[in-house]
């Protein structure tokens, strides 16, 4: 057998150690995703495969399935590298399906919704900060968290158009 996965009640893990596995898969999907989502986005790639995704600039949740399927392939390893890593049941695989499904629907549902678990995670961005990419198409490239795009400085654009919108919203 290739992968010794358990998939019975004694061998489940620990609530706290499945939310930490689930964390670890986040941040890996996201380091993944954001690197060679900024790469879908250079003038020899975008025209021929992202620009499928970016026919919407005012998404909704089925949006983020919309994609070339060259991108599918791309982006959809990041998916599997947490499981591939930390997977030792098959509770951690279903709860993954669920929780990167939540919030890849969340980040393209136009809808900024407070009460979403997913705002409790640090750094999350959630839909106003990805509905930004959708309308600049560039920066806000990290799908989940805000980090990579504060370390590389592709939240600047962002961060402008907030400083912008609040001043003539005070005007």
């Amino acid at each position: 057998m290739v992968f010794d996965i358990g998939y019975d009640y004694q061998s489940m893990p620990t609530w706290y150690s499945l939310l930490l596995q689930l964390y670890a898969c986040l941040i890996l999907e996201d380091t993944w995703h954001y690197f060679l989502h900024r790469a879908l986005h250079h003038k020899s790639v975008y025209k021929h495969v992202h620009k499928v995704h970016h026919n919407f600039q005012a998404p909704f949740g089925m949006v983020a399935e919309c994609v070339h399927p060259v991108e599918t392939v791309v982006l959809g390893v990041g998916f599997f590298i947490g499981p591939l890593l930390f997977c030792t049941h098959l509770i951690l695989l279903w709860t993954w399906v669920g929780v990167r499904l939540l919030e890849v629907i969340d980040v393209h549902s136009g809808y900024n919704l407070k009460w979403n678990p997913l705002h409790l995670l640090p750094f999350y961005g959630g839909a106003e900060y990805h509905d930004f990419h959708h309308m600049n198409f560039h920066g806000n490239y990290a799908p989940t968290f805000t980090w990579w795009d504060r370390i590389c400085g592709t939240h600047v654009p962002y961060q402008e158009h907030k400083k912008n919108k609040l001043a003539n919203k005070q005007n």
